[in-house]
C-alpha cells in the first residue's frame, strides 16, 4: 500500500510566519493546487493511494479537504521528518509500507512525480532534476520509522543529513532523476512568487 504525504506542517518562516498551505495563487489555495495534481496522478497507479495531509495549524480545515490530517508527535516544529514520523507512528495507518512525500510549497507536480517513485525499491529515494536534488521529494519504507526517530532524538531536522547518515551507516539511498520539462521550484518569499513566476494574485488565507 502507497501513502502520499503531504508536507505542510512547516513554520512558514519565510512567508512571515504564514501556513504555506493557506497561500493562495489564482484563487486556489497551495493546498488545494497539490492535491489535485496528486489525486489524478493517484488514479492512474494500479494500486490504492492513501493520501495524507501533514499540519500542525488550521487543523479542522485541512480535515475538510476529506484526507486524513497528522499534526506532528514531537512539539516546536521539528520539520519535514517529524511530519514524516508522525506518519509512520499512526496505528490507522500501518498498512501503508511506502510512503512518498510532496511539499505544499512545491506548487508544479511533474506529470510522472507518482509513478517514478512508487517503482523505486530502494529503501529511501530522492528526486533530482537539472542537477539539483529535492532532500524533501522522497519515497521511503516504513521500516525506516526508527532510523528518522533517532535522528530527531539527537537534536537534527535536516533530511539531507539523515539522508547521508543514513547511507554512512549502511542504508540503501537512490537518487530518481526526473527529466519531465515540469521545473521543481518552491515558493517560500512573497517577492518571487509575484515577480518570477508571474502569478496574478497571491496572498494569505491563514
Amino acid at each position: 500500500m502507497i501513502g502520499v504525504l503531504i508536507l505542510a506542517g512547516g513554520e512558514g518562516r519565510r512567508m512571515g510566519g504564514q501556513d504555506k498551505g493557506w497561500c493562495v495563487q489564482n484563487n486556489k489555495t497551495f493546498i488545494e493546487i497539490v492535491l489535485q495534481q496528486i489525486q489524478r496522478q493517484a488514479t492512474m497507479l494500479d494500486q490504492t493511494v492513501t493520501v495524507v495531509i501533514s499540519a500542525n495549524r488550521n487543523l479542522s480545515d485541512y480535515l475538510s479537504l476529506g484526507h486524513p490530517v497528522l499534526p506532528d508527535i514531537r512539539p516546536g516544529y521539528c520539520g519535514p521528518l517529524a511530519g514524516i514520523e508522525a506518519a509512520m507512528s499512526e496505528p490507522s495507518l500501518s498498512h501503508i509500507n511506502r510512503w512518498i512525500t510532496w511539499p505544499v510549497d512545491s506548487l508544479n507536480v511533474p506529470d510522472d512525480y507518482l509513478l517514478n517513485m512508487v517503482i523505486s525499491t530502494s529503501e529511501v529515494s530522492f528526486i533530482r532534476q537539472h542537477q539539483r536534488a529535492h532532500y524533501a521529494h522522497l519515497s521511503l519504507s516504513k521500516e525506516l520509522k526508527n532510523s528518522l526517530s533517532s535522528y530527531l532524538e539527537s537534536k537534527h531536522n535536516s533530511i539531507k543529513g539523515w539522508l547521508q547518515s543514513f547511507s554512512r551507516y549502511g542504508g540503501r539511498v537512490h537518487e530518481v532523476e526526473m527529466s519531465s520539462h515540469t521545473p521543481i521550484t518552491n515558493c517560500n518569499h512573497f517577492e518571487p512568487i509575484n515577480e518570477s513566476r508571474g502569478i496574478e494574485k497571491n496572498s494569505m488565507l491563514r
